[in-house]
């Protein structure tokens, strides 16, 4: 079995975390629904006047959040926790320090931003029309 990094993990999260690259990183099942749902809201976007309002936009924004969600788990999780799970056949242990809580860090920046402006868009489209 191969030694699997936690913070190498939690930046596939971070960065390619709505198609499930850290998923297929960790050996998970179902790594592939993130990038089934990206795959099929993303041809309905292009082209689209004021594409920030449409439910694709919407569907699509779920894998996106969530992989800054467990970017921020993994990077948080305790070593030990992370090594029985994903490494449990390893001779290796993980010894995250500050990487992973850079990680963290630039997650949570990154990651409020984009769920705080996708709420707002949602409000906008849900309210706007009625005025």
């Amino acid at each position: 079995m191969r030694f699997r990094h936690k913070a190498f993990a939690a930046w596939l999260a971070f960065l390619a975390g709505a198609l499930g690259a850290h998923r297929l990183y960790l050996g998970q099942r179902l790594w592939w629904l993130p990038l089934s749902v990206t795959l099929l809201m993303l041809p309905l976007l292009v082209g689209v006047r004021n594409w920030y309002q449409t439910p694709a936009f919407f569907i699509l924004m779920v894998p996106v959040v969530a992989g800054y969600i467990e970017a921020l788990v993994i990077a948080l999780m305790p070593d030990e926790q992370f090594d029985a799970r994903f490494n449990a056949g390893s001779e290796r242990r993980n010894h995250s320090g500050w990487d992973a809580v850079w990680v963290a860090i630039i997650t949570l920046m990154v990651g409020t931003v984009v769920l705080m402006t996708t709420i707002a868009l949602l409000a906008q489209t849900l309210y706007g029309y009625e005025i």
